[in-house]
C-alpha cells in the first residue's frame, strides 16, 4: 500500500510538472491552432491531476484505517497478558501510571502547539494588516510626474503603466528594455524601445499604451489617468481586443492638437483574471488612486456586480465594454455606465431568429451559478413565452435534481450526449446555450463540448460570451447552424469609416471584435467628457455629473450612432445577430458576419482583404 501511494505520488508530481511546461508554450504561443491544441492538452492533464488526487486521497485513507487496526490489536493482544496474578496486578499499574504521564505530556504538546499556531496567526494578521494598509495608502500606482520614483514596485502586481508585462508571452527584447527604462524613469529610452517593439509586433495594444504613457512622462505634459480592467489572465482574446479599443482612442487623442494647452491621457492596465477575489482586490487600489478618475471596466457581468459597491463607496465612475447582466444598473447606481447594450435585447434577438426559423421547442443550457447566466435566462423566458416558444426542459421539482447536470454548463459531470439524447427524445432540434464570461472553469468548454457533439441539422444560438476566437476554432462545426447576439459586426458599411480604417492602420489588419468597439466607445466617451465637456480641472464627481446629464453625448466607433447613457444604460435600439463563415481574411481561417448576409454580400465584405 505504501508503494502504491509512492508511485501516484510521483505521477502527481511528473503531471504537475508537464502541465508547467505546457502551460509556458501556451502562453508564448502565437497561432491560434496550436494555442488551442495546447488548451486541451492541458484540459487532459488537469482531469488527471485530479484522479490522482482522489486516489491518493482514497490510498491515504486506507492506509490510515489499516494502521488504526494494527493499533488497537496491539493494545489488545492477549499473549502480551501475564498469567501471574501478581505480575498481572503490577504491570497494570505501570501501566496505568505510564499511561497517565503520557497523557498528560501528550495534552502539554497539543497545549504548546495550539498556543504556537495563535500566535503565529495573530502575528500573520498583523502583518497582513499592515500590507493591505501600505497597498492601499503609501503608494500611487501610476502617478504623472516625477514621483514615479517613489513608487513602491510591490503594490502594482496585476497593475501597470509600463512598469511591466501584464501579458504572458510578451517577451520581445525590445519590450522588455522599455519597460526597464521606464521602471527607471528614463522615459527618452523607453519611447524608443516601445517603438521598435511596436515595428516588430504592430498587434500588441499593451506595447501602444506604454509608448504613449512614457511619451507623456518624457514630455513633462499635465495628464489626467483613467484604468482598463481586464481580464488578461483567463482571456487574452478578449482582454487584447478591449486594450485595444483604448490604445487606438488614446493614440487618437494624443495625436490631435485641438486642445491648448495640451493636456495628455495616461491609461493604466489592470488585469483582474475574471476572478471575483482579484476583481475585488483591484477595485479596492483603485478607489484609493485619487488621481484616477476613471475605470473602464469590468469585462464580466459577474465581477462588475461585486465590485460596484466598491467603485461607488470611492466615487469612482466605471464604464464597462462587457457587461450586459439584467441586474445591471440598480435604479440608486451612480457611478455605473456600460457602452453595450443591457442584455434585454440579446434574449428578444435570440427569441425572434428562433420564431423566425420555426423552432418552437428548445432546450437551454447555462450555469446557474453564474448571475450573467442565470439573469439571461430569466430574461428570455419572458421572450420565448411571447413567441410561444416551449422550453423543455423546465423541469418541475421531482425531475430537477435527476436532470440538473444534463443542462449545468459548468458542471464537471456535464455530457453532451446525455443531453442531445434527452433533446431528442422531447422532439428538439435547437439549443440555446448561455455560458457565463469565462468566470468558471467548465462552462465555456462544455459549450464547445456540446456544439461539436451535435446533431448537423440543429439549430444552436448562443450568448454574446460566444463571440471569440475559440468559437471559429470549431469551424465546420459552427457554420451555418450557430448564431451570437452582438453589439457589433463588421459589415460592407463598416469597413469604410474612420475607426475601421484606423483600427486597420495601428493593427496592422488584425481582426478587431466587438469588445474592441465597446471599449473604444468607453474610452471615447471619458475622454470626451473630461476633455470637452468639463471646463474646471476634473474631478471624479464632476465627471461622474457630466456623464449623468440627459444631454450628454459622445461620438464613437459608429458615427450615425452618437452614444447617450439612460440610467447608466446606453440608448441602443438594436442588436446584431452574427453567424460563421469560411473566409481568407480572417487569420482563423472562419470570421463573424451579419446572419442575414448571403453568398453576394459575403463576397463584396471579403474582398476588403485583398
Amino acid at each position: 500500500m505504501d508503494d502504491q501511494l509512492k508511485y501516484l505520488q510521483e505521477q502527481l508530481a511528473t503531471d504537475r510538472k508537464l502541465w508547467n511546461e505546457l502551460q509556458n508554450q501556451l502562453r508564448c504561443e502565437t497561432d491560434p491552432k496550436r494555442q488551442l491544441k495546447w488548451k486541451k492538452d492541458i484540459e487532459e492533464i488537469n482531469q488527471r491531476i485530479k484522479a490522482h488526487e482522489d486516489e491518493i486521497e482514497k490510498t491515504e485513507q486506507k492506509l490510515k484505517t489499516l494502521r488504526t487496526k494494527e493499533t488497537y490489536t496491539n493494545r489488545v493482544n492477549p499473549s502480551q497478558l501475564e498469567t501471574s496474578d501478581f505480575k498481572t496486578v503490577t504491570n497494570s499499574n505501570k501501566i496505568n501510571n505510564n499511561g497517565v504521564k503520557k497523557y498528560k505530556n501528550l495534552i502539554r504538546r497539543h497545549l504548546k502547539k495550539i498556543l504556537f499556531f495563535f500566535v503565529f496567526i495573530g502575528i500573520g494578521l498583523f502583518f497582513a494588516i499592515a500590507i493591505y494598509q501600505l497597498t492601499l495608502n503609501s503608494s500611487t500606482v501610476c502617478p504623472n510626474g516625477k514621483e514615479n520614483n517613489n513608487i513602491n514596485l510591490s503594490i502594482v502586481k496585476s497593475l501597470s503603466c509600463g512598469e511591466q508585462s501584464l501579458i504572458s508571452g510578451s517577451a520581445l527584447a525590445d519590450k522588455i528594455k522599455g519597460i526597464e527604462a521606464y521602471k527607471l524613469s528614463n522615459y527618452p529610452t523607453a519611447v524608443y524601445f516601445f517603438k521598435e517593439a511596436r515595428k516588430k509586433e504592430p498587434n500588441d495594444p499593451e506595447t501602444l499604451i506604454y509608448l504613449n504613457n512614457a511619451k507623456i512622462e518624457k514630455d513633462k505634459m499635465p495628464a489626467y489617468t483613467i484604468a482598463v480592467v481586464v481580464p488578461i489572465n483567463s482571456n487574452l482574446y478578449t482582454s487584447l481586443q478591449i486594450l485595444r479599443g483604448v490604445a487606438q482612442a488614446q493614440e487618437e487623442f494624443l495625436s490631435k492638437e485641438k486642445y491648448p494647452p495640451k493636456i495628455g491621457l495616461k491609461v493604466l492596465i489592470a488585469d483582474d483574471g475574471n476572478d471575483v477575489k482579484e476583481a475585488k482586490r483591484i477595485a479596492s487600489i483603485l478607489v484609493e488612486q485619487k488621481h484616477i478618475l476613471a475605470v473602464i471596466g469590468h469585462y464580466a457581468s459577474d465581477l462588475t456586480l461585486e465590485t460596484r459597491d466598491i467603485y461607488e463607496k470611492g466615487k469612482l465612475v466605471s464604464v464597462s465594454p462587457g457587461s450586459t447582466s439584467a441586474e445591471l444598473p440598480r435604479p440608486n447606481d451612480h457611478f455605473f455606465f456600460r457602452t453595450i447594450p443591457s442584455l434585454e435585447r440579446n434574449t428578444f434577438a435570440v427569441a425572434r431568429h428562433l420564431e423566425i426559423k420555426r423552432n418552437y421547442k428548445v432546450a437551454v443550457f447555462y450555469n446557474p451559478s453564474s448571475r450573467f447566466s442565470a439573469s439571461f435566462l430569466s430574461k428570455l423566458k419572458k421572450d420565448l413565452s411571447n413567441f410561444k416558444i416551449d422550453i423543455v426542459n423546465e423541469l418541475d421539482d421531482k425531475d430537477k435534481y435527476k436532470y440538473f447536470h444534463l443542462f449545468h454548463l459548468s458542471s464537471p459531470l456535464f455530457k453532451p450526449s446525455r443531453a442531445i439524447k434527452y433533446a431528442n427524445d422531447k422532439g428538439v432540434k435547437a439549443f440555446v446555450v448561455i455560458p457565463d464570461g469565462g468566470t468558471t472553469d467548465y462552462s465555456l468548454r462544455n459549450t464547445f463540448k456540446l456544439i461539436k457533439a451535435s446533431p448537423k441539422d440543429f439549430l444552436i444560438v448562443g450568448a454574446n460570451p460566444l463571440f471569440t476566437d475559440e468559437t471559429l476554432l470549431l469551424g465546420e462545426d459552427v457554420i451555418d447552424r450557430l448564431v451570437v447576439p452582438t453589439p457589433w459586426i463588421k459589415t460592407t458599411v463598416s469597413q469604410s469609416n474612420f475607426f475601421a480604417n484606423k483600427a486597420k492602420e495601428l493593427w496592422q489588419g488584425r481582426e478587431i471584435s466587438p469588445w474592441t468597439v465597446t471599449a473604444y466607445d468607453a474610452a471615447e466617451v471619458l475622454i470626451q467628457a473630461l476633455f470637452t465637456n468639463i471646463k474646471e480641472k476634473p474631478t471624479r464627481l464632476n465627471l461622474r455629473d457630466n456623464l449623468a446629464n440627459p444631454n450628454f453625448e459622445a461620438k464613437g466607433a459608429d458615427e450615425k450612432d452618437m452614444i447617450k447613457f439612460e440610467n447608466g444604460n446606453r440608448k441602443k435600439e438594436k442588436v446584431e445577430l452574427a453567424k460563421i463563415i469560411k473566409s481568407k481574411c480572417s487569420e482563423f481561417g472562419y470570421s463573424f458576419v451579419p446572419e442575414e448576409y448571403q453568398e453576394q454580400e459575403i463576397k463584396q465584405l471579403e474582398s476588403s482583404c485583398n
